[in-house]
């Protein structure tokens, strides 16, 4: 069985944009909100593709697949949403402190670090399951529940075929396994 996962597009709010870290929340809800920058891409398309249930995930399934099948497993791995200082940085720095602070244990009001990877495990099992009728899965997730879902895979037994150098838009990993 082949299983490719891909990262979504590029969205149409920029980590690189220059927010207040009062403003943290908003720029969040607002790059969750996003849609993808379009993008022509050259692939033969997927006869389905499985994609998390935010719009920039939705819409590079459609990019790369005939039909979607959407699920909240594939959603990205939660952040809290705090209210930094008053004090002007790139989105993706405020991003970064509050991934820290939530791998830390900070997780009000959001899913835990050790509830993440028990669902990458949830989704791993779906995708087992998905392949008992398909011998090729192809999905569209977000970078930090990708890593987890690639961590899960490979302590279960899949071997990583493909891997890009950098986990950019629209990257892909490429991992199979004996029946």
């Amino acid at each position: 069985m082949e299983l490719i996962i891909y990262r979504h597009a590029e969205p149409t709010v920029s980590a690189d944009e220059i927010i207040s870290g009062r403003d943290f929340p908003l720029w969040v809800k607002r790059y969750n909100e996003s849609g993808i920058i379009p993008d022509d891409i050259s692939i033969l398309k997927e006869k389905i593709v499985y994609t998390s249930n935010l719009a920039r995930s939705i819409e590079t399934g459609y990019l790369i697949g005939n039909k979607i099948n959407v699920t909240s497993f594939l959603r990205e791995a939660e952040i809290p949403l705090i209210q930094f200082p008053q004090i002007n940085l790139k989105a993706n720095l405020w991003l970064f402190a509050a991934r820290i602070l939530w791998l830390a244990g900070f997780n009000r009001n959001c899913e835990s670090f050790s509830e993440a990877k028990k669902r990458a495990g949830q989704i791993v099992k779906m995708f087992k399951g998905v392949g008992l009728n398909e011998q090729r899965i192809v999905a569209v997730g977000h970078g930090f529940i990708n890593r987890l879902i690639k961590k899960e895979l490979l302590r279960r037994g899949w071997v990583l075929k493909e891997s890009p150098k950098r986990h950019s838009f629209l990257s892909r990993m490429i991992f199979v396994i004996d029946d």
